[in-house]
C-alpha cells in the first residue's frame, strides 16, 4: 500500500477577478467592469478577490477564472476586465472556487505512535496524554468615440461586450453615452490602452446577491472564464487599486505544467522556503540548507526593517496531479482521504491495524512476567484499535528512524471533509488536467504595491517544492 506525504476590476481590474470599483451617476441597466461601477455616493468594497489561472506556455494561451465578491449600498454593480487579446469567454460552476478549496485541503503531518502496554508507575493522565502526543504536532461594432464594440453576449447570468479603445478620454465619453460617469483614475484606464489590452465589460445583477438588513449587497456572481492569448503569464493588478481601499486579500490558483510563483518581493518562496528548512533543522538539514535559511531568514528581516508592513506571499498547496489526484475526481467519497503526498521514506512501509496490533503484542508478550500487567495492556491494544482504525489514517513502520520519523511506528491521519461537500469535486473533472501542477498561494496586497500588472513565472526545473501536508507553522 502506497501512503502520500509529505479580479475582479473596474475599468479597473483584471482578468482574475482583479477589481477596482469606480463611482457613477445612477443609471439604468450598463454594462460594467472589472474595476467596479456603482451609482454615485454608493460606497461599493471589495473585500477580496480569488482567480484561477490556466496557463499553457508553449500555446502561449492563458485562461483565468474569477469570481467577484461584492459588498456595499450600490444597486448596479459591473466591472471591466483588461485581459492583452481579445477573450473568449464561458460560464464556470457557481462553486468552482469552494470546490478547489476543499480540493487543496492540507494533509495533516505523521504523528508518532507512543507504544506503550506497560503501566507507567506515578505518571498522571496529563503526562500520559503529553507524552502519547509527543511528535503529533508537526496541514464589431462601428467604433464611437474611439471605442470599438468588438463582441456583444451573455455568459451565465451576465451581460458583456467586450470593446476596444485608442484613448482614455474617449472610453471615458463611451462610458458616459452608456449612462456611466466616471470617476476614476484615467492614468490606470490609460496604462491598458497604452499596452493595447482590451476590455469586457459586464454588467451584474444585484438579485443575485444577498441584501443585507441595512440595503447593502453582499454576494458572489457565478465564476466566470476568460481565455486569450498572451506573451507571459499575467494578472491585471494595477487596474484593482481603484477598488481598494487600504488593501486587499487576493488567492490564487495557478495550473500549469511547471510550477509557478510570482516575482522578486512577491514571491512565496521568500516565507516558504524558511518555513520548510526551519521545520527541516534538526531533522537532517545539511549545511546548504542551513546556509540557504540563514541566507532567506536575513532578507526577510531586511525587508521588513526597511518596510514594516512587507508581508510575504503564502504558499498554501502546491502538488504535480498524479493517477491519485484525478481519481478524487471521478469518486470523491472514496479516493479524497489519502490523496496527495510523496512516497514514504526508503524503506519504510505501510501496515494494517491487525499487523501493527500483533506486532505490539509479541514485543510486550517477551517482558518478564513481573513486568507484565495483560488487563493494562488489553485496555491499551482496545485504545489503538480506536485510534488508528484504518478509516482514520494508515500506520506505517519506519525501518530507520530519523528527523521528523522520529519512531517506529508513525501514524499518517486522512483529510477529512463533510461528505455532501466532497461529492462536488466532480466538478472539477475536465477543469483540472494531470501532469499539471496545481499552486495555490495568497497575498495581502496593498494598494501601494498596485502600481503595476502581476507576472507570473515558472519555478526553476529542480527547485520546485511540493506542499501537501501542513507544517508547523502552516498555514506559512
Amino acid at each position: 500500500m502506497k501512503i502520500r506525504m509529505c479580479a475582479t476590476g473596474v475599468v479597473t481590474a483584471m482578468a482574475l477577478a482583479a477589481g477596482a470599483y469606480v463611482t457613477f451617476r445612477s443609471l439604468p441597466p450598463a454594462q460594467a467592469a472589472c474595476c467596479y461601477f456603482a451609482a454615485q455616493d454608493k460606497d461599493i468594497n471589495q473585500p477580496g478577490q480569488k482567480a484561477f489561472i490556466a496557463w499553457d506556455a508553449e500555446r502561449k494561451v492563458e485562461a483565468f477564472t474569477v469570481q467577484p465578491k461584492f459588498e456595499g449600498n450600490a444597486v448596479d454593480f459591473g466591472m471591466v476586465i483588461p485581459t492583452p487579446a481579445q477573450p473568449k469567454l464561458d460560464e464556470m460552476p457557481r462553486d468552482f472556487f469552494k470546490d478547489l478549496a476543499i480540493y487543496t485541503i492540507l494533509m495533516p503531518l505523521p504523528e508518532q505512535i507512543y507504544v506503550e502496554l506497560r503501566q507507567l508507575p506515578s505518571d498522571s493522565e496529563d503526562d500520559y496524554e503529553r507524552m502519547k502526543g509527543d511528535g503529533g504536532e508537526f496541514l464589431g461594432a462601428l467604433p464611437k468615440n474611439g471605442v470599438t464594440v468588438l463582441e456583444a453576449g451573455v455568459v451565465g447570468s451576465l451581460d458583456y461586450k467586450v470593446i476596444k479603445a485608442e484613448d482614455a478620454k474617449g472610453l471615458f465619453d463611451w462610458l458616459k453615452e452608456n449612462k456611466y460617469v466616471y470617476s476614476g483614475d484615467q492614468g490606470t484606464l490609460d496604462f491598458y490602452i497604452q499596452k493595447k489590452w482590451f476590455f469586457t465589460v459586464m454588467k451584474i445583477d444585484p438579485k443575485q446577491m444577498k441584501k443585507n438588513k441595512d440595503g447593502s449587497y453582499l454576494g458572489e456572481v457565478t465564476p466566470t472564464r476568460f481565455t486569450f492569448s498572451s506573451d507571459q503569464c499575467v494578472y491585471p493588478l494595477r487596474i484593482t487599486a481603484l477598488s481598494v481601499k487600504d488593501q486587499t486579500d487576493a488567492l490564487f490558483y495557478v495550473q500549469s505544467a511547471q510550477e509557478m510563483d510570482l516575482t522578486g518581493d512577491f514571491s512565496w518562496k521568500h516565507s516558504y522556503r524558511v518555513m520548510w528548512l526551519t521545520y527541516m533543522l534538526g531533522c537532517s538539514a545539511n549545511a546548504e540548507q542551513q546556509a540557504e535559511l540563514q541566507q532567506r531568514t536575513q532578507w526577510v528581516e531586511a525587508k521588513k526593517a526597511k518596510d514594516p508592513k512587507y508581508e510575504t506571499t503564502k504558499l498554501e498547496w502546491a502538488r504535480k496531479l498524479g493517477d491519485e489526484d484525478m481519481a478524487v475526481l471521478e469518486d470523491p467519497l472514496q479516493n479524497y482521504a489519502q490523496a496527495g503526498g510523496a512516497a514514504l521514506p526508503a524503506g519504510s512501509k505501510a501496515v494494517s491495524l491487525e499487523a501493527f496490533l500483533k506486532d505490539v503484542w509479541d514485543a510486550y508478550d517477551k517482558l518478564p512476567k513481573d513486568q507484565r500487567d495483560d488487563t493494562y495492556a488489553k485496555q491499551q491494544l482496545k485504545y489503538y484499535e480506536q485510534a488508528y482504525a484504518a478509516s482514520k489514517g494508515t500506520i506505517v513502520r519506519i525501518e530507520k528512524p530519523s528527523g521528523p520519523w522520529q519512531a517506529e511506528w508513525m501514524w499518517y491521519p486522512n483529510r477529512e471533509a463533510p461528505p455532501e461537500e466532497l461529492k462536488g469535486l466532480s466538478r472539477l473533472k475536465g477543469h483540472l488536467q494531470k501532469g499539471q501542477w496545481v499552486t495555490k498561494f495568497r497575498k495581502i496586497l496593498r494598494k501601494e504595491e498596485m502600481t503595476d500588472d502581476l507576472v507570473l513565472v515558472p519555478v526553476a526545473a529542480g527547485a520546485e517544492d511540493e506542499y501537501v501536508r501542513i507544517m508547523p507553522t502552516s498555514p506559512p
